[in-house]
């Protein structure tokens, strides 16, 4: 008899009280065996709400960044038995509907599912509420990062993933950094070990101070992601990095060691 695969949502939140509700509404719950939500210290109620939603709430007691606060999702799940993990956020920026056809892509054999927004131009343009001066920056850079990575998706560079327990133990994640670029780092690990990578077409929407970061942060994201790309290429010819070092294969040491770390 197979066993049934243990599905987790992982909700990345930071200051999230104003759009958590209607986002959990949303959420296509029954598609989960447990959701957990992971509070980054927000200054606002987004724990509290949560904890109404009758949601497993963590709160950080200082803020460790997104990928900071992702890698202790991400054990944390794992801890708890999970075969796939969604990372999706309550901030309502990325819709939902996804989620199932990323999941019948896991089923398919996928080992990291991630989202495309640029599966339809048009809506990108006229619905999502992204900054037309963003989408040409975006589009030639995963551009960029398709051609050295050789890796055939459309969109390296946005929030939404699925990740599985077989990519997780293959990986050294938790050597990845704690802000943004952490996404694209996995990427290029998973890539590293061959592990079979898909998309997905998702929906977002852009408003308010989501409509995109700022020029600094952008540019300095940029800089990362050529970075990231330098130590891929080189990690190939024998340089060596801790984000692709070849982790303890034995998944259940390092959960432990890390449930210590992040006191869990």
């Amino acid at each position: 008899m197979v066993k049934k695969k243990k599905v987790i949502a992982i909700l990345i939140a930071y200051n999230a009280e104003g759009t958590l509700k209607e986002f959990y509404k949303s959420l296509p719950k029954h598609l989960f065996d447990e959701i957990l939500l992971f509070d980054d210290a927000s200054q606002d109620d987004t724990s509290k709400i949560s904890q109404s939603l009758g949601i497993l709430t963590y709160k950080n007691k200082f803020n460790l960044g997104y990928g900071g606060n992702l890698k202790k999702a991400l054990v944390t799940a794992l801890s708890k038995g999970a075969d796939i993990i969604v990372d999706i956020h309550p901030d309502n920026e990325y819709k939902s509907t996804a989620i199932a056809g990323a999941l019948e892509e896991v089923q398919k054999g996928s080992e990291l599912v991630v989202g495309n927004r640029f599966s339809s131009l048009s809506y990108i343009a006229q619905k999502s509420g992204m900054f037309i001066w963003k989408i040409i920056p975006i589009l030639l850079l995963n551009t960029i990062s398709g051609f050295f990575l050789k890796i055939n998706i459309n969109d390296f560079h946005q929030g939404f993933r699925v990740y599985t327990k077989s990519l997780l133990k293959k990986i050294n994640f938790e050597e990845n950094s704690n802000n943004y670029i952490f996404s694209f780092e996995l990427i290029t690990q998973a890539q590293m070990v061959n592990a079979v990578i898909s998309e997905v077409p998702v929906e977002t929407s852009y408003v308010g101070k989501k409509r995109g970061a700022g020029f600094t942060s952008s540019v300095n994201y940029t800089l990362s992601t050529f970075k990231v790309i330098f130590m891929y290429l080189t990690a190939g010819l024998g340089a060596k990095y801790k984000i692709f070092k070849r982790p303890d294969q034995n998944l259940n040491h390092r959960i432990t060691k890390l449930t210590k770390q992040y006191n869990l």
